[in-house]
């Protein structure tokens, strides 16, 4: 009988090749990130801008309601102070008060549509009294619209149909 005699060859084990790793990313996945990034980066620029331009309209409307149902130059002078206090910061304009907050109302205007410190004496009388005359009402009216369109314009809110009033 013979006997078969198998001799052991020697072989090298298996080796298996790593699976390939996540890291580092293909061009696609990192131009999508990019994308994505982007296109949240500009979804919160335009709400913010959004908001800001929603409150300037907003503020302005109330304003012009508040101007036409305004039957005394004190709550004119109130209607001027909350726009102010909306669009400057609140240390530059809370402290002002007689020349100086007529002044600093002037300045906000262009050259010609200044007239607050021309027509001061009758602000002050009209502030301070409870007999004004239609004709003050109306001027002192015509100047506070003014100022809020050109401010509101100058800080760059949105225009408003049916703010030309002036």
């Amino acid at each position: 009988m013979s006997q078969t005699q198998t001799h052991p060859i020697p072989l090298a084990d298996l080796h298996l090749p790593t699976p390939p790793d996540v890291w580092p990313l293909a061009w696609g996945w990192w131009s999508a990130a990019l994308i994505v990034i982007v296109l949240l980066g500009l979804a919160y620029f335009l709400r913010q801008f959004y908001r800001k331009h929603h409150a300037h309209r907003t503020i302005r409307k109330l304003a012009f309601q508040h101007i036409h149902a305004a039957q005394s130059v004190t709550e004119l002078n109130t209607v001027l102070r909350q726009a102010a206090l909306t669009y400057f910061p609140r240390d530059q304009v809370a402290g002002l008060s007689g020349t100086e907050w007529l002044t600093f109302l002037d300045h906000q205007l262009p050259e010609q549509h200044r007239g607050f410190l021309a027509m001061s004496e009758c602000w002050q009388q009209a502030l301070y009294s409870h007999h004004q005359t239609d004709q003050t009402l109306e001027q002192c009216r015509t100047l506070t619209i003014r100022w809020v369109q050109q401010t509101c314009k100058a800080s760059g809110a949105a225009t408003l149909e049916g703010d030309k009033h002036v």
